[in-house]
């Protein structure tokens, strides 16, 4: 019989190789982030896209923001998530690390008369101290797993972050939008209703002096009363925003009530805004940071996947311990009272393996209803893209063509005062021109709310109101480079 002899170097070369095969057979492998049906590129995000509130030049509206995004509850609470994830991320990097102890215990014993120990006395003191040290050898990837699904939830929750802070900043800004609208309607319902009531103290003068009959009189009351009636549910309005305004800047209860919002720039020169370039931006699902948070979810739970699976596999520990033994703590310390020990062990699950089954399936499982949310965000940012893009331009054909119909209208009402005055047109004519005047202004008023909240939904559906990246420091992960949406 022969007996083969392989060369030392071969045998080198053939461990090296079984233990690469042996690694990569452990290593994780998620499933990539499914591949998304985009259309074709149609415009560039616009410039200013970051801090979009800036491009209405408004100090007050850029001042409320800021609070907000400081004090609204929502945000300290997304602050809060992001706290809570990042020492989810640091625990299970200390995990990683070697555990070790240090241990001290005393004691004081009687042993039996039936059973003498020679040397030593009936009544003895013990003393016992050491550090214990043990360690998980990483060898198929689950301690790395959970890490890396950690680090994917902590971006999540940034990107949720900054996903709710830029909603908030939108929300702000169509608050206070409403707002000025409302305080325009209230100051144009203000003059009409003074208007008004000159016109029937005069209509009274006049019917008592016999001048004008009550049809006349009644006309100037009904007249009136409307406005009254427009004018008191307005202000009405203009509280309420006001107060909802104040919510949203995490305003308390105290400041509520004492401390209403402040005002900047009239809603008419806030209309006055540039276009946003119609289109579909490239990097819309890079922006936006719902999408980012789904696709950072989705991240984790195909790395849950493989986290659950190493759980077939099993775990190998090694352990060491350096301590003493002695009758008094003063010689515990001593040469002769040290002691030692190394060790390692390996567990297989056994009768677990049917659970792990059960987890891996369930694992399986929710990444599919995660890509499933994914793809949703995805699908939602375009159709709020397209939505919003169109109801930009609407609004803005919209103010436009209402600023016409005033113009119209106001020249109208003069002409019926003139032909009034001169004896040509009736009463009735003219105060027909007047309510179709202030419709009118009325009407143009809520045109440029339109135009405005338009804008502001568009920044926001193309994924305005933030960087476009999560900031990180100190010893964080890289986790700007966290997967981004195919393209």
């Amino acid at each position: 019989m022969s007996t083969h002899i392989i060369d030392p170097a071969r045998r080198t070369l053939l461990s090296a190789a079984l233990a690469a095969a042996l690694l990569s057979a452990c290593a994780l492998n998620p499933k990539p982030t499914p591949e998304l049906d985009l259309p074709a590129v149609t415009a560039t995000t616009p410039v200013e896209i970051d801090r979009w509130w800036e491009s209405f030049r408004d100090p007050v509206l850029d001042g409320l923001i800021a609070e907000a995004l400081e004090r609204n509850d929502d945000v300290v609470i997304a602050v809060q998530r992001v706290q809570s994830s990042r020492a989810a991320l640091d625990l299970v990097r200390i995990n990683r690390l070697p555990d070790a102890s240090l241990s001290l215990s005393g004691s004081r014993q009687q042993y039996s008369n039936e059973r003498p120990i020679p040397g030593r006395p009936r009544q003895y003191n013990t003393v016992i101290g050491g550090i214990s040290a043990s360690y998980e050898l990483d060898l198929f990837g689950r301690l790395s797993g959970q890490r890396d699904v950690a680090r994917q939830q902590l971006a999540a929750s940034r990107y949720a972050l900054e996903g709710l802070r830029a909603s908030v900043t939108a929300q702000v800004a169509r608050a206070y939008f409403s707002l000025r609208a409302l305080d325009a309607d209230e100051a144009l319902l203000s003059q009409t209703l003074a208007t008004r009531d000159a016109a029937l103290a005069l209509r009274e003068k006049q019917f008592a002096g016999g001048t004008i009959g009550r049809y006349d009189l009644e006309i100037s009351r009904s007249e009136r009363a409307s406005v009254a009636a427009a004018l008191a549910t307005t202000r009405s309005g203009r509280e309420q925003a006001e107060t909802a305004l104040a919510v949203l800047l995490g305003r308390s209860p105290r400041e509520l009530v004492e401390r209403i919002p402040d005002r900047g720039l009239a809603l008419s020169t806030l209309a006055v805004q540039p276009e946003i370039p119609a289109g579909l931006s490239s990097d819309l699902l890079a922006r936006r940071a719902d999408v980012r948070a789904a696709e950072a979810n989705l991240a984790a739970a195909s790395l849950s996947v493989e986290v659950a699976r190493t759980q077939w596999f099993p775990t190998i520990s090694l352990t060491a311990g350096l301590g003493g033994e002695s009758a008094a703590l003063g010689s515990l310390l001593s040469s002769s009272a040290r002691t030692w020990n190394i060790g390692a062990a390996i567990a297989q699950p056994l009768v677990g393996l049917l659970s792990t089954r059960a987890i891996v399936a369930q694992s399986e499982a929710e990444r599919a209803q995660i890509a499933q949310t994914y793809q949703q965000a995805a699908r939602q940012a375009y159709a709020d893209a397209l939505s919003a893009l169109s109801a930009a331009r609407g609004a803005r054909e919209a103010m436009e063509e209402t600023a016409t119909l005033f113009d119209a209208t106001s020249k109208a009402r003069d002409l019926a005062e003139k032909s009034y005055e001169a004896g040509r047109a009736s009463r009735i004519v003219l105060l027909d021109a007047e309510r179709e005047k202030l419709s009118a202004e009325r009407q143009l008023i809520s045109t440029r709310l339109d135009r405005v909240t338009a804008l502001v939904n568009t920044y926001q559906a193309l994924g305005g109101g933030w960087s476009g990246r999560i900031e990180t420091g100190g010893d964080d992960e890289k986790l700007e480079n966290a997967p981004t949406a195919s393209r």
